[in-house]
């Protein structure tokens, strides 16, 4: 496996460093089901504790995922330091909606009452929305959160999203509650909810993607949508790019040789290839081609309808997915944003996969 020994040097990025990429204190996370979202949170919040930002990473749908790929104990309501300036939390709706009890209304043994009664999940299923409105409710918390010296606790929160097919209800949870509730504390609280989430200054959301037809479909959609919603957007993140492995004049020099030529070239280096093996070889030579040339139109997609700026990931190869890839990851994504990445590159000699 090859290994890069002498750090790549920052390069212009699509942005100027993490000031222009992470200016917003919410980074708020979605993209379709499969394309890694869960992976790019983490990456970029991984880069900004690096980068000397005290982060909190967010998950809302229960699904441990940060908890194993980080080999920590399993993520719950309380903020924990996993690592230096990295921050984690699981949030759900019930403890949401005591926490929201208690602090508001003084009602401590409320959650005594509701975890018996299942009223909770009666209040929630009468009011759909209800529960999205807890989680982006926590959210405000969260960033609006300030220390005794006046500052913000957290530099940065970077939240792992519902799927692009939820996002827009689910930041537009408040506005659904102020339609109906007009006066009193939970209409202002939506309110102020829903100035968090259309100031830019304050939260941004990224929309990852796969350089796939459905996937770019899908991005493009989204941010159009989140746009019309009043949500800013920060630069598509294309995740797993493949890098070019074949110039087209390499390419072009094995077809030209075909299975025997291959096979007889490889012999006359030592190699025993065997024509089977040499016309397989040419297949995924010409199969990567076709895989490069998708990419490259899904890129120019991208840049044509919805950004210029466009990061891109790579895919990793191997068969499971570690702590120690999204050191990788987030190594090129602050190459890629012209910042330092001592790790950036060495994407070869690591595993295949990603966290979802």
């Amino acid at each position: 496996m090859a290994t890069t020994t002498t750090p790549p040097v920052p390069r212009p990025g699509v942005l100027d460093g993490f000031d222009q990429l992470l200016s917003s204190r919410v980074a708020i996370v979605t993209g379709k089901g499969g394309v890694g979202k869960t992976t790019v949170a983490a990456t970029l919040a991984l880069a900004a504790s690096g980068a000397g930002r005290r982060t909190l990473l967010v998950e809302v749908e229960a699904r441990q995922a940060f908890s194993q790929v980080f080999r920590t104990a399993r993520w719950d309501y309380r903020e924990r330091e996993f690592r230096p300036r990295l921050f984690g939390i699981s949030v759900d709706p019930e403890e949401s909606m005591y926490e929201y009890l208690e602090t508001y209304y003084g009602l401590k043994r409320v959650q005594w009452m509701m975890s018996r009664t299942n009223a909770l999940d009666f209040v929630t299923a009468a009011a759909p929305g209800l529960r999205d409105l807890l989680l982006v409710g926590k959210l405000y918390e969260l960033e609006k959160r300030r220390g005794d010296d006046g500052r913000p606790v957290y530099d940065l929160i970077v939240l792992d999203a519902p799927p692009a097919g939820r996002i827009v209800p689910f930041l537009q949870a408040p506005d659904a509650v102020t339609e109906i509730v007009r006066v009193g504390p939970i209409s202002r609280q939506s309110e102020n909810i829903t100035r968090m989430l259309d100031d830019p200054r304050r939260t941004r959301a990224f929309v990852v993607t796969l350089l796939e037809e459905m996937p770019v479909t899908e991005t493009v959609e989204t941010v159009r949508a989140l746009s019309d919603a009043g949500i800013d957007t920060g630069p598509v993140i294309a995740n797993q790019v493949i890098p070019a492995q074949l110039g087209p004049d390499e390419l072009d020099a094995l077809q030209r040789l075909g299975p025997a030529g291959l096979a007889r070239r490889a012999a006359e280096g030592g190699a025993d290839l065997g024509e089977d093996v040499a016309a397989q070889t040419i297949e995924l030579a010409s199969a990567h081609r076709e895989r490069l040339a998708l990419q490259q139109r899904m890129r120019e997609q991208l840049h044509r309808e919805v950004d210029e700026r466009v990061i891109e990931l790579p895919q990793l190869t191997g068969a499971r997915f570690e702590e120690g890839d999204l050191e990788v990851l987030a190594d090129d994504l602050a190459v890629s944003v012209g910042e330092p990445g001592p790790k950036a590159g060495q994407h070869e000699a690591r595993p295949r996969g990603s966290v979802a």
